[in-house]
């Protein structure tokens, strides 16, 4: 049981009768356990690819940490064959899921457009149907009407006024936006805005 992250899911368990937090990775195993016994070939098949990808994420990171430890061993004594130890079993932040989660909606989103060039919408539309199932874990992103006051303000206070200074602003906006709205959609709003 872990709590303090926004983005665990707030579960009432009536067995014990205390509210509880599961992680998006918990989450994600307990509605494939639940697919599976409902049924649901191509759920299942979603939830698998992503927890495949969450697997691969973490594996990435493990592996990153014993490269950056065993260059920091081999900076003091370049002779010495160090010792390294790297606990594997830390699990992903949710905020590091959350990224692979986007990154796997946005792979499908793009395959489906990629189909759909191809006149091959059986497929656009099984990847779009993907992206939703996993666009479920993710926080509701905010729509174009949402998101063009904030932006509006956001290039207000970095002072920006032309569409010259949008290599500028983009950076910060999509840092800012992060997790909340598509880079696409920013991108697109920002240039409308700073082109007026």
């Amino acid at each position: 049981i872990r709590d303090g992250s926004i983005y665990r899911r707030h579960i009432t368990c009536k067995k014990y009768d205390k509210d509880w937090y599961m992680s998006i990775q918990e989450q994600l195993q307990n509605d494939l356990k639940t697919a599976m016994r409902s049924g649901e070939r191509e759920r299942v098949g979603v939830i698998r690819m992503a927890l495949a990808a969450i697997k691969n994420a973490h594996m990435s990171l493990v592996e990153a940490e014993y490269n950056k430890a065993l260059a920091a061993a081999k900076a003091n004594d370049p002779t010495a064959e160090p010792e390294i130890t790297i606990d594997r079993d830390t699990p992903l932040s949710d905020a590091a899921v959350l990224d692979v989660l986007a990154k796997e909606v946005k792979k499908r989103y793009d395959a489906a457009e990629l189909y759909r060039k191809g006149n091959r919408e059986d497929l656009a539309t099984k990847e779009e149907a993907e992206a939703k199932v996993l666009e479920a874990y993710l926080p509701r992103q905010l729509t174009a009407e949402e998101l063009r006051p904030l932006l509006e303000a956001a290039i207000r206070e970095q002072g920006a006024t032309s569409i010259a200074a949008m290599g500028k602003v983009m950076p910060g906006l999509i840092q800012r936006f992060k997790g909340q709205a598509d880079g696409r959609l920013i991108s697109q709003l920002v240039r409308e805005i700073l082109s007026q």
